[in-house]
């Protein structure tokens, strides 16, 4: 039985449309207390639409809409409220389907500093593409791009970071570009692709864009703040915004034109975006009226929207069914990511490799602490030197409280690391979906050898100068504190917005376990109100072990010392089996914290591509009927549902002769075939 696919299937559509229709976007605002104020509207009933081919650009003074716009389109807003319909080839915008084909380039750039040009696109191409891809033709796509964005001069320079300099500002942003066109998508969106550019390299990559979708009949949206002429005139449409409203939406040449028409004729010589964003600047004085524009455009008939591509069969045929009925057989998401993105296990390695040679390179990450631990280890042993007879048993435990507190606090130094690795791996998840856990897992993996390292040192000096016991428990301890410590930072700065943040609530955390990790205060004399952070402290477990290891059977007054602190039971091996459940328990947090780092979309669905966010009140509503493959919509009522057997979480989308399709309110496909013809 041959039943049509997923419309939205990467496999099926290759030149993609988008469209979009009343586009609206408000925001709560709050005060520090979290009450809710007025709601301000960012957007207001935005459409428009970008055909295979095109090259279109959003442009608008500062504040008027641009990046928020695109950032819908791109499927990349968390918050807020948006009503509209987004639609890719008249059909439903499915998430996973449009992120497949898509690529999407941000304003900020988010890059790892320890590498150079080539190794970034050819790591980002191993994480890009899919095994059908093979080496070479993956190594080509790499050096393509490398050539088209102009880069074989700094091929081989350092991205740079706060340690080295590297690649100009400009440089940067053509490195952005160039990852996502690794992919080929068939749409690509661009937030300001020519900021921090000379004229010569933004004029460059804007007919490199123009040219892509011009060959490869690419959908290219990109936003813009001012173009030159010559830019001007190699776009295909454009779209003015003003105060979250569109001014003018049309082909570049007719903007003389409209303006003359409205009342503000373009002067002579002068480029005309120039002279329509200082028409739509309300910030200076000197605009034109802005309002008076808005109800204009709102008035103007549109232009057509671009050309349905006939995807799918007429008719659908079941055996000995009739064509009555029968079931669907859509590809799932996980069917369409292994077409393309590459193997988990390719994933993994690729990342492994490239975070292990990032903390290798990165002086930052292991290298400034291993030289802070080994001054410190030194300056711990020699101030309890063996040979300083003076000193008693009792005096060792401080020493021991600092090496559990005041070593592994030092962990906090990662977080402003961790924080540029996450940014990368969100955007690499944004447009290419990679696994959580692979990342999780490559990056526990890669940083076991620098903390094995500074712990195997430190544990050394300590123990060898100072002459304690245990070495290999003193060892074990403190690497599995170090790692759980760390493991709880990259937690924090995965749970938190910047990684001044996460340091500070680390500094507190850390701050109380501390207090109550029976250094200070013994077990047994601890208040019962703080008794539970006593057990879910780290440096509880990590301190009870070093003093159980040092003092256990030692005399004259190893035991005393051990009662006095109510240690006397302490088990090593359950002790280290805590630390190490704990690794694994902030690992799964991470694993949850950093799977919402791509900004996606979240929201129940309005209708095939509506979405709204999860804070509005109202009943998201979700049955519609497309007729005639027209972009014509309207709820079905009871009677109609029941009719047609559709259920309240589904909706109807017909195809040119009027069958029906019954998708999800996620605008994913659902396995029923409904036999249906006309309207309802």
């Amino acid at each position: 039985m041959n039943f049509p696919e997923d419309p939205t299937s990467p496999e099926i559509i290759t030149n993609n449309s988008l469209e979009w229709q009343g586009i609206s976007y408000d925001v709560k605002r709050r005060n520090l207390f979290g009450k809710k104020l007025e709601t301000k509207r960012i957007l207001d009933s935005v459409s428009g639409s970008a055909c295979p081919g095109q090259l279109v650009a959003i442009m608008g003074p500062s504040g008027s809409g641009k990046t928020t716009l695109l950032d819908i389109l791109a499927d990349r807003v968390s918050s807020g409220k948006i009503d509209g319909t987004i639609s890719v080839n008249k059909r439903p915008r499915s998430t996973v389907s449009f992120r497949a084909v898509s690529a999407y380039v941000s304003q900020e750039d988010s890059l790892i500093g320890s590498f150079t040009v080539l190794e970034t696109l050819r790591q980002s191409a191993r994480l890009a593409l899919p095994k059908s891809v093979d080496a070479a033709e993956r190594e080509r796509r790499v050096q393509h791009a490398i050539d088209m964005m102009g880069l074989r001069s700094c091929e081989n320079v350092l991205i740079g970071d706060v340690f080295r300099k590297g690649v100009s500002g400009g440089q940067k942003r053509r490195v952005s570009v160039a990852i996502e066109l690794l992919k080929e998508p068939s749409i690509l969106l661009l937030d300001e692709p020519t900021s921090g550019l000379d004229s010569a390299a933004a004029f460059n990559i804007m007919e490199y864009l123009k040219k892509l979708a011009a060959e490869d009949q690419c959908t290219v949206v990109v936003t813009i703040h001012q173009p030159s002429s010559d830019i001007w005139s190699s776009l295909s449409k454009v779209c003015f915004l003003a105060k979250g409203n569109v001014v003018y939406f049309d082909t570049p040449d007719r903007v003389p034109e409209y303006f003359a028409e409205v009342g503000y004729p373009v002067p002579p010589y002068t480029n005309p975006a120039e002279h329509v964003l200082n028409l739509t600047n309300t910030d200076f004085p000197g605009h034109g009226d802005v309002e008076g524009l808005i109800e204009r455009y709102r008035k103007e008939p549109r232009a057509p929207t671009c050309q349905m591509q006939l995807l799918l069969a007429d008719t659908v045929s079941t055996p000995g069914g009739g064509g009555d009925g029968g079931q669907l057989a859509p590809p799932s998401e996980k069917e369409i990511w292994k077409t393309v993105r590459p193997s988990k296990l390719v994933q993994f390695w690729t990342l492994l490799k490239r975070n292990f040679m990032n903390n290798l390179r990165n002086p930052g990450i292991y290298w400034v602490r291993f030289v802070m631990y080994v001054m410190l280890s030194f300056m711990i042993g020699t101030m309890y030197i063996r040979s300083n007879d003076s000193l008693t048993q009792f005096d060792y435990i401080p020493m021991l409280f600092y090496v559990q507190a005041f070593l592994v606090f030092m962990a906090v130094a990662v977080l402003p690391f961790f924080d540029e690795i996450r940014a990368v791996f969100a955007r690499e998840r944004a447009n290419s979906n990679l696994n959580v856990l692979m990342f999780v897992l490559a990056n526990f993996l890669a940083a076991l050898p620098g903390i094995a390292l500074i712990a195997l040192v430190s544990t050394g000096m300590v123990v060898g100068i100072a002459g304690l016991n245990a070495f290999g428990w003193f060892f074990l301890n403190l690497f599995l504190s170090m790692v759980v410590s760390e493991s709880l930072m990259m937690l924090l700065g995965a749970a938190t917005p910047h990684y001044i943040i996460g340091i500070a609530l680390g500094a507190g955390l850390y701050g109380m376990f501390m207090l109550v990790c029976g250094f200070m205060v013994p077990r047994d004399k601890i208040p019962a109100g703080w008794i539970w952070v006593h057990y879910i402290a780290f440096h509880t477990y990590a301190f009870g072990a070093f003093m159980f290891a040092e003092f256990h059977d030692e005399p004259p007054a190893g035991n005393a010392i051990l009662r006095q602190f109510d240690l006397e039971d302490t088990d090593l091996g359950v002790n280290m089996g805590v630390l190490a459940a704990m690794i694994d328990v902030r690992g799964e947090a991470i694993i949850s914290d950093t799977s919402s780092c791509d900004d996606s979309i979240d929201y129940p669905r309005r209708g095939p591509s509506e979405v709204h966010s999860e804070d509005d009140d109202e009943v998201p509503i979700v049955d519609y009927h497309l007729v005639e493959a027209a972009d014509v919509r309207r709820v079905l009522s009871a009677e109609e549902a029941t009719a047609v057997k559709v259920t309240k979480d589904k909706l109807l989308i017909g195809t040119e002769k009027g069958s029906v399709y019954a998708f999800d309110g996620h605008g994913k496909m659902v396995g029923t075939w409904i036999n249906h013809t006309g309207a309802v």
